[in-house]
């Protein structure tokens, strides 16, 4: 059961967050305006904000002060961000946190400004150099850590955001994006999984890992708390796409803010998928091969692949799948010392599969 508390400090701790990258002095240098909103137009629709809350928990777990690692928690939440932006333009998503993605939203602002002919170049563009004028905010984020922090740390923290995560997790996107151009029979569960730590769980880890060294105000990677908190904050965030992957598939539109479904019409190669087409009956097999990546599947063929997760035992073995990343996770955590960061980074473990959204 997920506490009042925890929701509480979660919303309270987002807040933050928002409300320092929002204020960053940076931000205000963004020109023209319509750039600068784009920048901000994810940060202000909200979100779960669960990475920069496992990075102020990592760091308080450890003995640190959230308030001293505020900016790292708003340059991975900004990270993120981008990362999303430019997901949304690859996938052709048009809908995210509830309301139109990126260049969606461009697309429809410019509609009556731009030729017909160029508007989904023109919204595509500006939504591409919003991710990446966030990307650059991010680091200076980091730059802006306290005088507090140790500067070896910060410089080292720059360079790991930049070449360790950055091109872990566009490794991770490249093969997602490569995955759904292969036939079924061509990838394993192991293949996936291995793309899920690097595209969604290793954000997690790094979150983990971070904070961990910022508390310790130590550059010190190999210290066997940062490695705990990296290793338990992986597990939980395979355990995070898992779950994501399901909800794409069973979940709320409403509560999700996004389609239910799209998964399926983008073609994406999920753990999901691929138990389903090893385990269900010829006739499952034709409809997989038939419907997914089918832009334009009917609300029927969206059921049909429905219908043939579910009674190839997909979703269960997922959902189990999940659990396993899960209690690996908490495991880990036992071996904190008890805290209310601790207790913090317990629930948030135990949200991730039971959440709904």
């Amino acid at each position: 059961m997920i506490s009042s508390e925890f929701v509480a400090e979660l919303q309270r701790l987002g807040q933050l967050v928002t409300d320092y990258i929002v204020n960053f002095p940076a931000v205000r240098k963004v020109a023209p305006d319509y750039l600068k909103e784009g920048v901000l137009f994810y940060v202000k629709k909200g979100g779960k904000r669960l990475r920069p809350a496992i990075l102020i928990w990592a760091a308080e777990a450890v003995g640190g002060q959230a308030e001293l690692v505020l900016p790292a928690a708003a340059a991975i939440e900004l990270s993120h961000t981008w990362t999303l932006v430019h997901d949304d333009i690859i996938d052709h998503d048009d809908v995210r946190r509830g309301g139109p993605s990126m260049h969606a939203y461009y697309r429809e602002t410019w509609r009556s400004r731009i030729n017909p002919d160029n508007l989904k170049d023109w919204s595509q563009n500006l939504a591409m150099l919003v991710g990446d004028i966030q990307q650059a905010l991010a680091t200076s984020m980091l730059n802006a850590l306290p005088v507090e922090i140790d500067r070896d740390l910060v410089r080292w923290l720059i360079n790991d955001l930049a070449t360790n995560w950055v091109t872990e997790v566009l490794n991770g996107e490249m093969l997602d994006v490569e995955y759904a151009t292969r036939s079924l029979d061509q990838l394993t569960e192991t293949d996936i999984l291995s793309m899920l730590d690097k595209k969604t769980a290793s954000t997690l880890s790094w979150c983990g890992q971070t904070g961990a060294l910022l508390g310790l105000n130590k550059l010190e990677p190999d210290h066997h708390l940062v490695k705990l908190m990296a290793e338990l904050c992986r597990q939980a965030g395979l355990a995070f796409q898992l779950q994501d992957d399901i909800l794409g598939i069973i979940g709320d539109e409403k509560e999700l803010g996004k389609p239910v479904g799209s998964d399926i019409r983008e073609g994406k190669r999920t753990v999901l998928v691929a138990y389903a087409y090893h385990h269900a009956d010829a006739a499952g097999k034709l409809i997989l091969q038939n419907i997914l990546g089918k832009n334009g599947a009917t609300p029927n063929e969206i059921d049909q692949v429905r219908a043939v997760l579910s009674n190839s035992g997909s979703i269960d073995y997922v959902r189990g799948l999940a659990a396993d990343y899960t209690a690996q996770a908490q495991q880990l955590l036992n071996q904190l010392s008890p805290s209310k960061a601790a207790t913090h980074l317990q629930e948030l473990v135990s949200f991730i599969t039971q959440r709904k959204y």
